[in-house]
């Protein structure tokens, strides 16, 4: 996620399940509004699920079991971080009323659908004090003593990420938006990001994410992101990032 901390983005978009057409799912109304201290757990666990079978994740942690079991350690690290940093969107189930981003207003139902994960400009180059805090902290919530291979394919994102990110154009940075599977047909996702969006727009910035999925690429492409550059190649036969722009509105 940022330069000094090896936290990765691992690309925006990649965990939205496809649209189903089933009619409970599609009923339910989603509401986005700004996580709150004491969600980190919940909305770790909504990610977790969410990037499960990701090819991205799938590739970063190709134990199956190893990865099972750091996945929610590994994204409360990243909620944490961009929560501390007022970067932290939840989605929900609308209990009752009008359903819609309404940044905390109204009812909603149990745990998070997903979650959208951002910094604000700045905040990828300088990410502050507690970098180093957050840097032991993936190192342990990825067991990278008993597990050196994912580590380093952490870092080979990073430095890729690293090498092409806009650094000297100011935007907000879009980590990662993520659904869980149950939660497909929902409108989620188009939720979390058009609530980003709402703020993105409201400060007049611009906005940058990488996306390794057809998914995450219709979902970004909708809101009026575009490519930017080339895609970025993962050693070994990894899966490609293509970084997208979405200037000031």
């Amino acid at each position: 996620m940022t330069t000094a901390t090896a936290l990765p983005a691992i690309a925006a978009g990649t965990a939205l399940p496809p649209a189903t057409t089933d009619t409970a799912d599609s009923a339910v109304r989603p509401v986005v509004r700004p996580a709150r201290p004491g969600e980190e757990d919940a909305l770790a666990r909504a990610l977790a699920d969410a990037f499960a079978d990701d090819a991205l994740m799938l590739w970063a942690f190709p134990d199956p079991g190893h990865r099972a079991r750091v996945l929610p350690a590994f994204f409360r690290v990243q909620v944490e971080q961009c929560l501390a940093h007022g970067g932290a969107l939840a989605v929900h189930r609308a209990t009752g009323g009008d359903a819609g981003n309404d940044a905390g207003n109204g009812a909603t139902d149990g745990e998070p659908l997903g979650a959208l994960l951002f910094l604000p400009p700045g905040r990828w180059e300088d990410p502050g004090p507690r970098d180093g805090a957050a840097t032991a902290a993936l190192a342990e919530a990825i067991d990278s003593a008993g597990h050196g291979e994912p580590a380093r394919r952490l870092a080979a994102i990073t430095r890729l990420q690293t090498l092409r990110h806009p650094r000297h154009r100011s935007h907000h940075y879009l980590a990662f938006v993520g659904v869980h599977p149950d939660a497909r047909g929902t409108r989620a996702g188009q939720a979390l990001l058009h609530a980003f969006l709402a703020e993105v727009d409201s400060a007049g910035q611009a906005a940058y994410a990488e996306t390794s999925s057809p998914a995450g690429a219709r979902l970004l492409a909708s809101g009026g992101f575009t490519r930017f550059g080339g895609a970025l190649a993962l050693p070994g036969g990894g899966p490609r990032l293509a970084p997208v722009w979405r200037g000031p509105r």
